[in-house]
């Protein structure tokens, strides 16, 4: 399933950029994830627990940036993991394009989706899709205030 994600930044394109592709610095912005090692300066380990109705579920597994476009500012993630608890898993291939706006800059993710085991046999696509769209929301509020605050000091 595909996934479309759209928030705005109150900081600059060239701020916003550099600050979303550290990884170190903004995993904890993913709601319920953590980093738990630095592979290469574009692969990266951890985990993540996802709630989606009455079904709690914890993946751990690896996210790679595999491109970057400096001047179109955008940037492609493959990330891949198997539950801790059971036999499923869950893949994404992520699109994230940063462009100016009057806020400062304008994000648009595209997420294409993939789940296997609990989660596919009893996560319906809505639910999915709107708990995905929640995350990004957190994740973008979380963004935000540490770029308004980087902003400050």
């Amino acid at each position: 399933m595909v996934i479309t994600t759209r928030f705005e930044l109150a900081a600059p394109v060239e701020a916003a950029w550099a600050y979303l592709l550290d990884v170190p610095k903004i995993a904890h912005c993913v709601p319920g994830a953590s980093l738990t090692e630095v592979i290469n300066d574009k692969t990266y380990a951890g985990k993540v627990e996802v709630k989606l109705g009455p079904i709690g579920v914890s993946y751990k597994g690896q996210i790679t940036i595999e491109s970057m476009d400096e001047t179109t500012h955008t940037v492609a993630i493959k990330a891949a993991g198997n539950e801790t608890r059971g036999r499923g898993g869950a893949s994404a291939t992520m699109t994230a394009q940063l462009e100016p706006s009057e806020q400062g800059t304008r994000v648009v993710m595209n997420t294409d989706l993939a789940v296997s085991g609990v989660v596919a046999q009893f996560g319906r696509t809505s639910i999915v899709q709107e708990v995905a769209q929640r995350m990004a929301q957190r994740f973008a509020s979380c963004v935000d205030q540490e770029l308004k605050a980087a902003a400050l000091a």
